[in-house]
């Protein structure tokens, strides 16, 4: 009798339900074959059994935590066609160029701090550097709010509590700070709470696309910390038409084209496990779209990071 050891070793390590088919009705199989087998058996058992441990990822915020925070914009280069065909960015392109450039200069830290009930305050603010006298709008704007341009909340399992807060807002909490709600091993996904495209009602849509992903990549050692290592992959699309004539005009292309957004986020966080908060954030988010508010639109990236201070 010829016994393929091969065919039932790939099989014991690519399904788990094989292995312990194989598990039950091992006592029927001939002696050589359980003799060469049962290595297997229980290597790829002990690799199941370490794959499949779960970890809580939890904010552990007992007093303010502070990060250096990257909120940078890029903008990219339009395409000839699109700029052909935006008049109106033509005309208003200095002064919003101008806009881009100090937008582009801000820079901000988040503070991390607990509420009285036990959750977790997120306020982003703008860091005025002392040497700087300029003033810009937006740091004006800021000014008058405390220098705050990001509030929000989430429980200590990383849900978002901040429900009252615009979508827009809400999106980029959800998108730095929102964690699995449930204990996750490797390898396991999850959604976040966000919508980053939003029209109105004067938007007719053919054609959509959404992927939200957050997975738990790994979990590895780093200096005798825990850390575990979640990769973001989120995109969103959608096309069609404005029924209203006036948002019609501010589409880019010729008129028999169909009006476009779409948005991505990737993003590569880790996180550790023991002192629960982040140990470092790095994502990337795009826009592409052929829709321009009085020459606000094209392709834009934002760069995200955030860094623990010492």
């Amino acid at each position: 009798m010829v016994v393929n050891v091969y065919y039932y070793e790939s099989l014991i390590f690519s399904d788990r339900n094989a292995c312990l088919l194989l598990v039950t009705h091992i006592n029927e199989l001939p002696t050589i074959m359980k003799k060469l087998l049962l290595p297997f058996i229980l290597i790829a058992f002990t690799a199941n059994a370490q794959q499949k441990k779960t970890v809580d990822l939890k904010w552990k915020i007992a007093d303010t935590l502070t990060y250096k925070t990257v909120m940078q914009d890029v903008i990219l280069e339009k395409s000839k066609e699109q700029t052909e065909n935006d008049s109106i960015a033509e005309k208003m392109s200095g002064m919003f160029k101008a806009m881009q450039e100090q937008l582009s200069d801000l820079k901000y830290e988040t503070k991390l701090f607990p509420d009285k009930n036990g959750n977790v305050d997120i306020a982003m603010m703008l860091k005025k550097d002392k040497t700087d006298t300029t003033e810009t709008l937006f740091s004006g704007m800021a000014k008058m709010n405390g220098n705050i341009v990001l509030r929000g909340k989430v429980s200590p399992q990383g849900e978002l509590m901040s429900f009252y807060y615009k979508s827009a807002q809400n999106n980029l909490i959800s998108i730095l700070f929102e964690l699995p709600t449930n204990p996750v091993a490797i390898g396991d996904e999850w959604d976040l709470k966000v919508d980053m495209i939003s029209m109105d009602q004067n938007f007719k849509a053919d054609t959509l696309y959404k992927k939200n992903v957050a997975r738990l990549k790994d979990i590895k050692r780093n200096n005798g910390k825990k850390i575990a290592v979640i990769e973001y992959d989120i995109k969103e699309f959608v096309s069609g038409d404005f029924g209203n004539g006036m948002m019609a005009m501010f589409s880019k292309d010729k008129a028999d084209k169909k009006t476009f957004m779409r948005m991505s986020h990737k993003a590569t966080a880790e996180f550790d496990l023991e002192k629960g908060y982040w140990i470092s954030y790095d994502g990337i988010m795009d826009v592409e779209t052929n829709f321009s508010l009085m020459g606000m639109g094209g392709n834009k990236r934002t760069e995200f990071k955030l860094t623990p201070e010492k």
